[in-house]
């Protein structure tokens, strides 16, 4: 009986942490689930989530008969993951992040190996997929680059960012590291002195790791028949924006790289951290609306005054507000082309539209707007309202020039009917939107504003655009992204249209309209001198 006890013992605790969010935790946990080969014991670290999602997660981990350890106030993972060790019975732990599904039968081949080779730490490979991009490598363990004296001089993943295709090159072997991703590790080992650093827990931890095993004497191994895919490319949740942006706080990310570089030798600390700090711009950009470096904009709500009437006044707006020249440029360009798609085109008030792109623009400018949201805003109607001898591929050329523009611009349609759908009361929630849909969202915002303070709702006799549960959306949606004040402005008082007047002869109209005179062109000739007697 003895041996039927041990030999049912689990080796396996697997432990599953928060990396970015909550956004695919329950899929991410069923997916552990699903490898039930070997048995395991399950920790879940619960940080932060969402009452339903910590619901979903608490009757997953019960059915199985694992523990959630809850923490409802900020920690980072690797904390979390520390201070759990402790919770460990088993001879092996398997670290796996809530944002990576587990291809089935790859516990068994991490055990495996590591059992076969003595190893200290194995790792899958992992593979990358999302945001509408074929599958690809993220990572296939890593090599550590010495300088003259052993130094570290940098890191490199083994064909990162390779197509799916080339996993035939991938070959199980030992390699210097591997990624918190999915990462099996000894037990015995986690719990040296020193083996996870109290100070390195943002960034670089899984390097930290594997350079302690190697200190330790452990080897640390690929297995390349295990699979984990990573999510991280995947569109991120409103609600998860919060502790995205804790997760990847520059000050403590910058700490926990000064942390690691006083633990182990590097060569040049700017030069190793060079990459890193590429990384970490582009992950807190990927959430960011405003102009990077814009000062704290108060939630007040703009005036009719503060709207720029005019492209000059529009670049003096944007030169005010901080935007780089570069930025200064593409504004310039984009109201080059704006004028040519919409000569002729008027609001239904009688104002010329390019007047209203301006005051869309500006409205995004006032609350120092991200120079592709600013963008989106003078060109949201190029697709709509081109003329009939502007191809829709010129527009594509145009928009995709500004870098996201094209993809706000597109997204717009989806915008317009969240907003729609919650004035219809149906239920619409801010926190299960993407960042995607917030951009969207802002230029909408923006768009509202103009449409109000220029005072087109009273001359025209159009009923808003936006009703009260597309504003409250709007507010929901924007508050955490620092543009609440937009929000706020979109929903100022749209006026009595009891004054709505004739435009050119024709009653009150309620859409945009188009002057057709034949032959229109620019005529640079230097103007007349009236004959005699004019």
């Amino acid at each position: 009986m003895p041996d039927a006890v041990a030999q049912a013992a689990p080796l396996l605790t697997v432990m599953v942490s928060v990396r970015e969010g909550h956004s695919h935790a329950e899929a991410s946990l069923r997916s552990v689930l699903a490898d039930a080969a070997p048995p395991f014991d399950l920790i879940y670290l619960d940080i932060l989530s969402p009452p339903d999602t910590a619901a979903a997660i608490a009757a997953l981990v019960a059915a199985h008969g694992g523990r959630v350890i809850r923490h409802d106030a900020w920690i980072a993972p690797a904390t979390a993951r520390k201070q759990a060790i402790g919770d460990v019975r088993t001879k092996y732990v398997l670290f796996v992040d809530n944002d990576v599904l587990i291809e089935p039968g790859s516990f068994a081949r991490l055990i495996a190996l590591a059992e076969a080779v003595g190893a200290g730490v194995v790792g899958p490979v992992y593979v990358e997929t999302g945001d509408g991009r074929a599958p690809f490598i993220h990572s296939a363990g890593g090599i550590f680059v010495h300088a003259d004296g052993g130094a570290l001089r940098r890191c490199d993943d083994r064909l990162a960012f390779t197509e799916i295709a080339g996993l035939c090159e991938v070959a199980t072997g030992p390699v210097d590291f591997v990624e918190y991703h999915c990462l099996l590790a000894r037990t015995d080992f986690l719990r040296r002195p020193g083996a996870l650093s109290d100070e390195v827990t943002l960034v670089n931890e899984h390097i930290d790791l594997c350079l302690a095993a190697a200190r330790e004497g452990f080897s640390v191994w690929l297995e390349a028949e295990a699979r984990a895919v990573f999510l991280g490319a995947a569109p991120r949740r409103l609600g998860d924006v919060g502790f995205f942006r804790r997760r990847w706080d520059d000050e403590a990310c910058e700490a926990s790289m000064a942390a690691f570089a006083r633990r182990w030798p590097v060569a040049d600390e700017a030069v190793f951290d060079e990459g890193l700090r590429r990384f970490l711009k582009r992950r807190r950009a990927s959430t960011n609306l405003r102009l990077e470096g814009a000062p704290t904009t108060p939630s007040e709500v703009l005036s009719a005054t503060s709207l720029a009437a005019s492209r000059f006044a529009l670049r003096e707006q944007a030169v005010a507000h901080g935007y780089p020249p570069p930025a200064i440029r593409a504004i310039e360009a984009a109201c080059d082309f704006a004028t040519l798609a919409f000569d002729s085109l008027y609001r239904p008030d009688g104002r010329p539209f390019l007047n209203h792109l301006v005051g869309t623009a500006s409205a995004l400018v006032g609350y120092h707007a991200s120079i592709d949201l600013v963008l989106a805003g003078l060109l949201h109607s190029a697709y709509a309202f081109r003329p009939d001898w502007m191809a829709e591929a010129e527009v594509t050329r145009v928009l995709a020039s500004g870098g996201g523009v094209e993809t706000i611009v597109r997204d717009l349609p989806r915008a317009k009917s969240l907003l729609a759908a919650a004035d219809r009361g149906e239920g619409v929630r801010a926190d299960a939107l993407t960042v995607a849909d917030a951009r969207a969202l802002a230029v909408e915002a923006a768009n509202e504003v103009d449409v109000r303070l220029s005072g087109e709702y009273r001359a025209s006799g159009r009923p808003p655009s936006v009703g009260e549960g597309g504003l409250a959306l709007l507010r929901d949606a924007l508050t955490p992204l620092e543009l609440r004040g937009l929000a706020l402005s979109a929903g100022q008082p749209a006026g009595e249209a009891a004054n709505a007047l004739p435009i050119l002869g024709f009653s009150p109209l309620l859409h945009s309209f188009r002057l057709d005179a034949p032959a229109r062109r620019l005529d640079q000739a230097p103007p007349r001198e009236p004959s005699a007697g004019a």
